[in-house]
């Protein structure tokens, strides 16, 4: 009998569970509205963290002298990326120093203008005049290039205050910076009392990119050595860094930009008098004038990400060689190994050029 009752009573406390939870809540109170954290909507989240920032393009048809003053009208009517927030030292925070950062561009050139604004302007730290030098011990800013929008590849272009350049490509995201690429651009720097100010020609024919495509990655960071600062327009958190082109933000009006076939020619001329060389399987001496001419190097644009080169009779003389070290320990130098390590060239009076190829060793005899 008791053990009917008990079940009865677990039935009867089940039912009464279903009916509970089934009935619909009460409208939350005031009180308890207050208390809950509101959910603001996609618009009003800042666009640091939805990587929505955005600057557009100009179109000029006036002349952008590369002086680095920001003096043409052009400059001041387009609108600028500004706003930056710290990487270093403190993440997230905003810069202590204000940076604008406008881009025009014609029918030849992508233009940027960067003022980096500077309480100490006296305290800039700019001494490195080597091209595609570190700049370790400089102020410097970086800008990020995404022309195809793929979000995993850029060109990267920095300048510090004397003007000095440094290019680099970025493949996947970073996982390869590629120093060694060289590209011809115009930049020039200026230090007044606001701070320090560069202008950025960059070439058509430099940059590849799909035409009609209205929007690309852009991104810019500035170093403040004196204070080791490093902020970014975005992605500045340090997880990311600025060669994480999937975070870049967005520079819209560019589909107007028509791409410029590539034609470099780089040709060179050399003349000399020989007077007293001896001839070489014969008596006497060799005497007269000689020159040589030939093409270093032709550069021709066939597709956005196909270019042809071409040389004819080239100059060895301008081949690389190892970098001069100075030693002054007691250990010996060595130089890294490659697959055609060392080239070595010798010019004989019958003009018959040798080449000597060793790849096993730096160190050659001849």
């Amino acid at each position: 009998m008791v053990s009917r009752i008990i079940l009865v009573f677990c039935l009867l406390l089940g039912v009464c569970a279903d009916i509970r939870a089934q009935t619909p809540s009460a409208s939350p109170s005031p009180q308890d509205s207050a208390k809950q954290p509101s959910q603001a909507p996609l618009a009003d989240v800042a666009p640091e963290v939805t990587n929505a920032r955005r600057v557009k393009a100009l179109r000029v048809t006036g002349e952008i002298k590369i002086d680095g003053r920001l003096d043409e009208a052009a400059w001041s009517e387009n609108e600028a990326a500004k706003n930056f927030r710290q990487e270093d030292p403190t993440e997230g925070a905003p810069a202590s120093e204000a940076t604008e950062v406008r881009v025009l561009y014609d029918d030849k050139n992508l233009y940027i203008g960067i003022h980096a604004f500077d309480s100490e302007p006296a305290r800039i730290n700019s001494r490195e005049l080597v091209r595609d030098a570190s700049f370790s011990n400089d102020d410097k800013v970086e800008v990020l290039l995404d022309t195809y929008h793929d979000k995993r590849n850029a060109f990267r272009f920095a300048v510090n205050p004397l003007g000095v350049q440094q290019d680099a490509l970025i493949t996947d995201e970073g996982r390869d910076v590629n120093l060694s690429w060289d590209t011809r651009w115009i930049s020039a720097s200026h230090i007044d009392a606001t701070g320090w100010m560069v202008e950025i020609a960059i070439p058509l024919t430099t940059l590849r990119f799909k035409e009609g495509l209205d929007t690309w990655g852009f991104n810019v960071a500035r170093v403040i050595r004196r204070k080791n600062e490093e902020a970014l327009w975005t992605s500045w958190q340090r997880e990311f860094e600025l060669e994480r082109v999937s975070q870049a933000g967005e520079l819209v009006g560019v589909g107007e930009i028509k791409r410029r076939r590539l034609y470099e020619v780089k040709p060179y001329v050399t003349s000399g008098w020989r007077q007293g060389t001896p001839l070489v399987g014969a008596r006497g001496f060799d005497v007269g004038a000689r020159s040589t001419a030939g093409l270093e190097v032709a550069k021709i644009g066939i597709t956005p990400s196909l270019t042809a080169e071409l040389t004819a009779n080239p100059d060895f003389g301008q081949a690389e060689v190892d970098q001069q070290v100075v030693n002054l320990s007691r250990f010996s130098s060595s130089f890294p190994k490659s697959a055609t390590s060392f080239w070595r060239m010798l010019e004989s009076s019958s003009s018959d050029v040798k080449v000597l190829i060793n790849s096993s060793s730096r160190a050659a005899s001849v």
